[in-house]
């Protein structure tokens, strides 16, 4: 059943979660703009993610909350409180006519947030057993499995309430010209680059710096004309509120010792997307940095663990890709994965 006449509404999508999450939703943004050329149509994301949909020509609004978890102080907490007021009383005046939980399983907090706005046609993913749910969708879908389906598919599902049923496209992002360009000119000619990003945050997605540090040396020993890019999380290991891996990229730049491995620091995600741009290929575990590189269609090596939830979820959508994980699923971690598997797989990535 359709809920909207085409050209004649206003849609929001709401997508609360992080990098990857978002950028997962872009395909989704598109065919929305597809079948609803006409249409107002904004998304609602927090201040984590949003750069992921900066630029980007299918939207005609973004609005942009802070969650209180990443304020920090109390006053920060205080004036994140009063923004996201302020951004409430503002998406009350805008009137939503469909609102979309985009997230491919029950979304409690969106769906909390779209009642506070007042928003009517809540469409969203409902849990199994519904008397665990805290309030309930007006239009419900169930939700999928997450080892049958991509994240992109999952997204997809929610748009068959407006008719759509081809929100399979590619990832989307659109880096900012006047970065790449100072990026650019920054860097020594080279006839390919690749992009080394070394951090992760959870421990079971963590390959560990020596295999980064000799994985760097042998790529710069088999490809004579290659730069690799070192990408890392900005800050100290045991930052509580955003830990970082400065230490340890400064470890790999002096185990490899080469003007061939380039240290590109990013600050924030416009940065790092500018970066990822100049790239031919990207290595990295599975996060948002990877999904980023796929929606920026380069070349993808990605490291996951072995569990059917990561591995069928959140695979790269729709580039060329190769993606390793440990030979046992009874030692899932990305750290049980060896230094020949990612060589292997490299060369054969090169090659396609």
């Amino acid at each position: 059943m359709k809920l909207l006449p085409k050209d004649t509404s206003r849609i929001l999508l709401v997508r609360r979660d992080n990098i990857g999450d978002l950028a997962c939703t872009t395909p989704a943004i598109a065919a929305l703009r597809a079948h609803y050329p006409g249409a107002a149509i904004a998304a609602l994301v927090n201040s984590y993610n949003a750069e992921v949909l900066r630029g980007n020509p299918n939207l005609d609004k973004v609005f942009v909350y802070q969650k209180l978890k990443h304020a920090g102080s109390l006053a920060s907490r205080f004036k994140a409180l009063n923004q996201r007021l302020k951004l409430i009383a503002q998406l009350r005046r805008w009137k939503p006519d469909v609102t979309i939980l985009a997230k491919a399983s029950y979304d409690r907090h969106g769906l909390n947030f779209a009642r506070q706005i007042g928003a009517k046609n809540i469409i969203g993913f409902v849990p199994d057993d519904l008397n665990q749910a805290k309030g309930l969708p007006n239009v419900q879908l169930k939700t999928p499995e997450f080892t049958a389906v991509h994240e992109v598919e999952a997204v997809n599902q929610l748009l068959a309430p407006l008719g759509i049923e081809d929100a399979l496209g590619p990832l989307q992002v659109f880096p900012d010209s006047i970065v790449v360009a100072a990026l650019s000119a920054r860097l020594p000619v080279a006839t390919k680059r690749i992009a080394l990003h070394i951090s992760a945050r959870e421990p079971e997605r963590r390959w560990g710096i020596d295999n980064f540090i000799a994985l760097a040396r042998h790529i710069l020993e088999v490809q004579p004309g290659t730069q690799i890019l070192l990408f890392w999380s900005p800050g100290k290991a045991d930052d509580h509120h955003h830990p970082g891996d400065d230490d340890a990229a400064e470890q790999l730049i002096k185990a490899v010792g080469s003007d061939r491995l380039i240290p590109m620091p990013t600050q924030n995600l416009t940065e790092l997307t500018a970066a990822l741009s100049l790239c031919d290929l990207f290595i990295g575990t599975d996060g948002g940095a990877m999904h980023l590189a796929v929606a920026l269609n380069k070349k993808v090596l990605a490291m996951f663990e072995n569990k059917p939830d990561k591995l069928n979820h959140w695979y790269p959508w729709q580039v060329k890709s190769k993606v390793v994980h440990s030979l046992h699923a009874a030692l899932p971690d990305i750290s049980q994965i060896s230094q020949t598997q990612v060589e292997r797989a490299l060369k054969e990535l090169v090659a396609q």
